[in-house]
């Protein structure tokens, strides 16, 4: 797996789009990520388009956009956000449009239980950190073949 270092290193701090319609949820990322990225939360991905910053390192999504709108709305945020990488928020990891996300163009997923080591380390290695052998995954990938 390549990793994107230039990223990972950069000085400036990356931009962290959070699309996610539930308050709670949207305040607990930001709070959890702001302190070293450049947070933008959206309660829409309508809202999140309309953004005048249209390179996020980063777009997390919620899942419950991809129930709403269904998951032809990763192609649209894919898109709009071209060359940014595109985390899932679920509930949980069994939910079925996690995986249809994945296969839809997500770059991975983070699940329940949210906590600010799982969501940083999920942000981290989608700006391109190394992933150590000896560790638990954060950012679980894609399943090929």
């Amino acid at each position: 797996m390549l990793f994107d270092t230039e990223a990972y290193t950069s000085s400036k701090r990356p931009t962290i789009f959070l699309i996610e319609p539930e308050q709670v949820v949207r305040s607990a990322l930001d709070y959890i990520l702001r302190e070293r990225y450049q947070t933008h939360p959206f309660a829409s991905v309508d809202e999140a388009v309309r953004s005048p910053i249209k390179t996020p390192d980063v777009v997390l999504v919620g899942v419950s956009i991809l129930h709403d709108r269904g998951e032809a709305v990763l192609g649209e945020v894919a898109r709009v956000f071209a060359r940014t990488k595109i985390l899932l928020v679920a509930e949980r990891k069994s939910d079925p449009l996690v995986q249809t996300g994945l296969e839809r163009g997500a770059h991975g997923y983070i699940s329940n239980p949210i906590s600010t080591d799982s969501v940083r380390g999920a942000v981290r290695i989608a700006l391109g950190a190394p992933v150590f052998p000896n560790r638990p995954p954060v950012l679980i990938p894609p399943r090929s073949g």
